[in-house]
């Protein structure tokens, strides 16, 4: 089973893609993703790769409301599939590969000193086949900002979903805001840096990502407030925005390890600011 150490069963894609099996299959009759790897009558095997699509489908066709017709186009050009599956296992790892490597090295040298030549390089391949994988450094930056936000929660993801009381659902997400500060934090202020400048797309991925990581806690608060639990005269992207501003200064103060308490008492106190307030 080792050569299939990094493939998945049908029924671990539908759970990490939150999608049933059923539509899953849907889509591959329909073109929109490659057909698994089989290894017996039986047995067939998924890539990160169809995980990838499938994350992309869903985004264009609920987000952007485009139809299956184009999306088909788009997936397409983007994930590169190929009419064998064990090749698009390869050209996803290089994508990868390509990706982790300039974030390490946009973390270490900034975006302007970092240049293609030196991302092929650490990623140990030729400028020719980054090519082949992005059209600029722009569009391999914007790549690297997503993969870090889209991991910020991944370990604790299934424990906030699961959880049913919503206020605690809150708790838990301002700690996983907390406990993954040092690994988004740093591109954050890169991002926040690029926006400064004239470069609109900049501008435009530093604002998603804000919204990006509001989101999930203006979704709680837009559902308490149904329920009767938070007022409803404050308007819930506006707290959002007041309680990513709270959450990223208590979390540099408890990674800086200069506060005047423990980490945990800050994200302690941050939480009962948040519900409490200083108000008797």
């Amino acid at each position: 089973m080792k050569e299939h150490k990094n493939l998945m069963k049908i029924s671990e894609l539908s759970a990490a893609a939150d999608l049933p099996a059923s539509t899953i299959m849907y889509y591959i009759v329909e073109g929109l993703l490659p057909a698994p790897i089989k290894t017996g009558k039986t047995r067939a095997y998924y890539s990160k790769a169809h995980l990838k699509a499938i994350l992309l489908i869903k985004k264009k066709q609920f987000k952007e409301h485009k139809s299956l017709k184009v999306i088909k186009e788009e997936i397409k050009r983007k994930m590169y599939f190929s009419e064998d599956p064990r090749e698009d296992i390869s050209t996803y790892d290089r994508h990868q590969e390509i990706i982790s490597s300039a974030i390490e090295l946009f973390l270490q040298k900034g975006y302007a000193n970092t240049s293609i030549a030196d991302i092929a390089h650490q990623a140990r391949m030729s400028k020719e086949t980054f090519y082949l994988h992005f059209k600029n450094k722009e569009e391999l930056f914007m790549e690297c900002a997503d993969r870090i936000f889209h991991d910020m929660y991944n370990n604790v993801w299934q424990e906030i979903k699961d959880e049913e009381d919503r206020l605690r659902r809150i708790e838990k997400l301002g700690k996983g805001f907390y406990t993954s500060y040092p690994k988004w934090i740093e591109m954050m202020n890169l991002v926040r840096g690029l926006a400064v400048g004239e470069n609109q797309a900049f501008k435009d991925k530093f604002k998603a990502l804000l919204r990006q990581m509001i989101h999930p806690m203006v979704r709680e608060i837009e559902y308490l407030q149904k329920q009767g639990r938070f007022r409803r005269d404050i308007d819930p992207q506006l707290a959002g925005y007041y309680l990513m501003g709270i959450g990223e200064y208590g979390a540099y103060l408890a990674n800086q390890g200069t506060a005047p308490a423990e980490p945990d008492k800050i994200r302690e106190m941050a939480n009962d600011f948040i519900l409490y307030g200083l108000l008797k």
